[in-house]
């Protein structure tokens, strides 16, 4: 089993391009049908967190990287007892990272648009 490449999963959140050595999907063609599926999952699950709770934006940001994290390491990954964690791990070092208020700004329009859709 590869070692999980946090960096690479830090620098896509971050809006970045992926860190060398990151994985990609098997059919390259196929990504755009991938991140059409993954933005609607993504989107199905904000609906469920109202913007007025107060731990909404750390559950969106929870939302995202769990997505992610499940694209990147497979969907077999979300299966296994310590996902939970890695999740949590990955979210508490984005939350730090000094460019976090511009993600949680997109975040909290994220759930905007979900709630308007689902209107």
């Amino acid at each position: 089993m590869e070692p999980i490449d946090k960096a690479g999963i830090l620098q896509r959140l971050l809006g970045g391009k992926p860190a060398a050595g990151s994985r990609k999907s098997a059919a390259g063609r196929k990504a755009p049908d991938a991140a059409v599926v993954l933005r609607k999952q993504i989107a199905g699950q904000l609906r469920s967190i109202d913007p007025a709770w107060p731990d909404a934006e750390q559950r969106a940001l929870e939302v995202h990287v769990r997505a992610l994290l499940a694209q990147e390491l497979g969907a077999g990954a979300a299966s296994d007892p310590a996902f939970g964690g890695l999740v949590a791990d990955v979210a508490e070092t984005i939350r730090q990272h000094p460019r976090f208020e511009t993600l949680a700004a997109y975040l909290r329009q994220q759930l905007q648009q979900a709630h308007k859709q689902s209107s």
